[in-house]
């Protein structure tokens, strides 16, 4: 498992590669890719930078659904960045799975967060 302080960096990482994604997406990457592709690279860095929030939310005390939501946003917001440079497509298998075990680690933390969970949750 991860420290709680290795999770809060990588939360403030997280959000750092969103702002640089944001970035790249809007003077590089514009007009180079179909509106499509753009829409995926788009959606890739909201979610990064939402879910880097998340991560910081989890670090130091949901150590276990922050750990979810940390693996699940590499998974889903890794296939959407790929597939909107042109990765082939069973990339596309892997968000889904990404993006269910998002929305089960922000209902892993609801729940903890509802019980007065302790670190190990």
């Amino acid at each position: 498992m991860l420290k709680d302080l290795t999770q809060q960096r990588l939360a403030f990482l997280f959000a750092a590669i969103a702002v640089g994604c944001g970035a790249l997406g809007a003077h590089l990457l514009d007009g180079k890719l179909e509106v499509s592709q753009m829409h995926q690279w788009e959606v890739a860095t909201r979610m990064l930078f939402w879910h880097a929030v998340g991560l910081w939310i989890c670090a130091g005390r949901y150590r276990r659904p922050g750990n979810l939501m940390l693996f699940s946003t590499l998974i889903f917001c890794g296939s959407v960045f790929a597939l909107a440079l042109g990765a082939p497509g069973f990339f596309g298998l892997l968000a889904p799975i990404g993006g269910m075990g998002l929305i089960a680690s922000w209902l892993w933390l609801a729940a903890s967060a509802s019980g007065g969970a302790s670190v190990s949750s």
